[in-house]
């Protein structure tokens, strides 16, 4: 029969799914213990099939029935048969059966009489009268059956309701006990974990607590290994030696353990023997059927994982993995409250180690310390500034700075208030005073004070340090006096080398003034004119050692100035290469020059860089033999912007030691006794001098000894001073007028004399005066174009003379040329300065005096005189 409470409702789809959810609640165990979800599983299945059976059973009886009514008479009681069926129809599980049944018994019986076949027992009125009572019983049967059956369900629904109150008040008990009983094991573990540093010594015995409680089997406790990206092997329980040994590290992403902390989320896996979740094999071969993985995770950061495995069920319930997560999670806060309580000690320890190194240095520090508080007060104090004050560290405790040092400045107390007030520091502060440990001795002091805030950043006190500095200053002050010295010694050694230059110049210059005299005149043999050469020379070398010494002495205190503007290099090289044509012949020497077409342009000093040049090829001259070739080059590297002066020789080379120190002072390469090749080995040093103050760079290259050198400058070129060279000028005309008027003003009687020879020679009229005054009334008389005046005259100075003939109209316009044995900036500022035109050093070149001369007369071709007094300065 039925159960009433499974009737069908609705369609049948419906029906089927009802029945189906309810049968998985049921062994699913969500409703009914597993005993009796599968009784009642049975129970429904057994229902399930008497809804088919049953009502085949009853056409099969009730066509039975009719057979045997309409061919076998058995009498008017037979009808009554089918009671039968009408009483097996109350109890179809459809309401509408039962009705279907009884209408059909009714119907079968009343055709029962019309269709008899045989042979009636009793007359057709009884048979009608029995088959009208029979349908009346039928009837009557039905009405009781449907009302006993309704009874019959109302007693088994409550029956069933009771059954079902009595199941769910032992589900839900159950429930409370394993609940109870899960935070019960929770309360346990969370109870020692919170009372340890070390939860992995605790998981052993709590791992066995919980598999009696859930039925773990497995365990695995992994942390953080020490290189990035591992996992070690904290503790486990179920595993075998070689197990552990075999998975005691793990990478992020290896088997489960790692799977979980790469992603940082848990993971739950059911039926694992089924699985085919990547790294789950070694779980399999151990029989596991369900995993749950558990990152330990604090403030975001993973520290290990937590897992749990079993053999002897497919899955854990909610319930249970509730309590793995809350167990995890515990766990990891108990892990990082053991790092966070490890951190603290051994920041603690550190901060005693600091705090004893403190108080170390504190007692031992050679500075002295102290702490005031707000009514400056000593609240503490180390004995180094106990001992300066002249007191034991007891007898300042509590005692005032005024009471322990009544000696101290007025300046101080201020300080310490201001301190107070404005909560900022006030460092090195110095005075000078006695202490009590020194009574009537001044001493140096440096001191320094800072603020002690509490939390609030309110001042409590201030911390101040105290250093003697007496041996100090007196160091200061003793290094002052000796810088003072040494500025001194320097300025007298400028004054030394200026006058050095000036006195070996002032012979000089007769003698080379001479020797451009006597060759001018006729007559002389070539032994004479041989002679001549060789004083040249020798006068030309000795000038040429003076000039590089004192450059030597100006670049290396920074004291060479440079008077930059446009420079042609290509025409520099040219100029130089042309002056050196004779000399470079003389010696029996080839010289190449290869320059390009176009101006290659610098900002420079045209003197020092035709110096430059200049000492180059005077270097290659002097250690090339005669038979030897030089070759000169001017290139342009556009890529770096440079333009070089390259100077190549075939001569005597150089080793690399001696490549290393060819730019310094006083280095040569011919260091033999008898020093053939001569020279201060100062030429090259004031190459590289000049060159660096020009913003480029030197560099000498050789093979080796006997083959040769190249030695190569390397300047940067400018656009700016390519767009500012001034445009070449036209030939001047040839000179029409008679000649220049020259004035030589010198007290040097030998000088003046072969000076004025000079010039006469060179077709001037020349007049000399050998005082300033007599000067100033040849000047009157003579109206000179060019005077040459020598600074260094007794009782007036050139500087008063050039003054004195710049207020004079007959001389306002004059070209007055400075001649001295003073070659320094400063002198040539000076020179200009006074209203000269020119600065020239003794002994001055024959052949640039008579430019510079040629130079006036064309400009006074140009111009009239009164206008034409100024040209370009320049010096030589």
């Amino acid at each position: 029969m039925c159960h009433a409470s499974y009737r069908p409702k609705g369609d049948a789809c419906a029906v089927r799914w009802r029945r189906r959810q309810h049968a998985v609640e049921i062994l699913s165990g969500d409703r009914l213990p597993a005993a009796e979800a599968k009784d009642e599983m049975a129970r429904r299945r057994h229902f399930a099939g008497m809804a088919v059976v049953r009502p085949l059973v009853l056409g099969v009886l009730m066509v039975g029935l009719f057979l045997l009514d309409i061919t076998t008479p058995l009498g008017f009681m037979f009808p009554y048969g089918y009671v039968v069926p009408v009483s097996l129809a109350v109890w179809l599980p459809r309401r509408g059966a039962t009705l279907v049944v009884v209408g059909g018994c009714t119907i079968l019986t009343t055709l029962g009489f019309f269709l008899t076949t045989g042979t009636p027992v009793v007359p057709p009125w009884v048979d009608a009268t029995g088959r009208v009572a029979s349908v009346v019983v039928l009837w009557v049967t039905t009405a009781f059956g449907v009302q006993w059956r309704r009874a019959a369900e109302r007693l088994r629904k409550v029956a069933e309701q009771s059954a079902q109150e009595v199941a769910e008040r032992r589900r839900m008990q159950e429930a409370l006990e394993a609940q109870n009983t899960h935070l019960g094991l929770l309360a346990k573990a969370a109870g020692r974990l919170v009372l340890s540093d070390e939860p992995g010594e605790l998981l052993g015995p709590m791992f066995a607590e919980l598999g009696a409680g859930l039925g773990v089997e497995l365990y695995f406790n992994y942390m953080k290994g020490p290189t990035p990206k591992t996992l070690e092997l904290e503790s486990s329980g179920g595993l075998t030696d070689e197990q552990r040994k075999r998975y005691h590290v793990l990478h992020f992403g290896e088997l489960l353990c790692g799977a979980v902390a790469e992603t940082g989320k848990p993971l739950i896996l059911e039926d694992l023997q089924h699985s085919t979740f990547h790294g789950s094999d070694p779980l399999k071969a151990v029989g596991a059927q369900v995993y749950a993985g558990y990152p330990l995770i604090a403030h975001g950061r993973v520290l290990g994982t937590l897992a749990f495995a079993t053999s002897r069920r497919p899955r854990y319930s909610d319930d249970e993995l509730r309590l793995m997560q809350t167990l995890s999670d515990q766990v990891a806060a108990v892990i990082d409250r053991g790092e966070l309580l490890h951190r603290l000690k051994e920041s603690e320890r550190a901060a005693q180690r600091h705090l004893a190194e403190l108080q170390s240095v504190y007692k031992t520090s050679p500075a002295g310390l102290c702490v005031l508080d707000t009514e400056l007060r000593y609240v503490n104090i180390n004995e180094t500034l106990a001992r300066y004050n002249g007191a034991s560290v007891a007898a300042h405790i509590g005692r005032t700075l005024g009471e322990v040092v009544p000696g101290l400045p007025e300046s101080i107390e201020p300080l310490l208030r201001r301190v107070f007030e404005t909560g900022e520091s006030s460092m090195d502060h110095e005075y000078r005073m006695e202490t009590p440990a020194q009574p009537g001795v001044l001493r140096d002091w440096i001191s320094s004070y800072v603020p002690i805030k509490d939390p609030a950043g309110l001042v409590q006190a201030v911390n101040v340090m105290v250093q003697e500095v007496t041996r100090l200053k007196q160091t200061e002050r003793a290094l002052r006096e000796a810088g003072l010295a040494l500025e001194e010694a320097d300025r007298r050694k400028d004054e030394f080398l200026a006058m050095l230059g000036h006195e070996l110049r002032n012979p000089l210059a007769p003698i080379r003034t001479a020797v451009k005299v006597l060759d001018m005149q006729a007559g002389r043999s070539p032994e004479a004119r041989q002679t001549l050469a060789m004083i040249e020379r020798q006068v030309a070398h000795m000038a040429r050692m003076i000039d590089d010494l004192l450059d030597v002495s100006r670049i290396t205190r920074g004291k060479m100035e440079l008077r930059q503007e446009p420079c042609d290099v290509v025409q520099i090289v040219r100029d130089v290469v042309h002056d050196y044509a004779s000399i470079v012949s003389g010696n029996g020497l080839a010289l190449s020059l290869s320059v390009p077409e176009e101006p290659r342009w610098v900002e420079g000093d045209p003197t020092r860089l035709s110096q430059v040049v200049g000492n180059l090829l005077h270097n290659a001259v002097k250690f090339t033999d005669a038979g030897g070739r030089i070759e000169v080059r001017v290139d342009e590297d556009p890529p770096t912007n440079l333009v070089s002066i390259t100077v190549s020789d075939t001569g005597i080379g150089m080793d690399a030691a001696m490549l290393g120190r060819l730019f310094e002072t006083f280095s040569q390469a011919d260091r033999s006794l008898d020093r053939s090749r001569g020279g201060l080995g100062l030429g090259l040093a004031v190459v590289k001098g000049l060159v660096e103050l020009h913003g480029g760079d030197v560099e000498a290259e050789s093979a080796g000894p006997g083959k040769g050198s190249t030695l190569r400058v390397r300047l940067p070129l400018s656009a700016e001073a390519a767009l500012a060279a001034p445009a070449p000028s036209a030939p001047a005309p040839r000179q029409t007028e008679g000649p220049l008027r020259i004035l030589v003003i010198e007290d040097n009687h030998d000088t003046a004399d072969i000076l004025q020879n000079l010039l006469v020679l060179l077709g001037y009229r020349a007049e000399v005066a050998y005082t300033g005054p007599e000067g100033i009334e040849v000047a009157k008389r003579l109206r000179p174009d060019v005077v040459l005046c020598d600074l260094g005259l007794p009782d007036m100075d050139g500087f008063a003379v050039a003054r004195a003939l710049r207020a004079l109209p007959a001389t306002a316009g004059s070209y007055l040329i400075a001649q001295t044995g003073y070659g320094g900036a400063e002198d040539r500022r000076r020179t200009l300065a006074a209203g000269f035109d020119a600065h020239m050093t003794k002994p001055m070149d024959p052949a640039e005096l008579e430019r510079v001369l040629s130079s006036v007369a064309d400009m006074r071709r140009e111009r009239p005189r009164a206008v034409a007094r100024r040209p370009v300065r320049r010096s030589a």
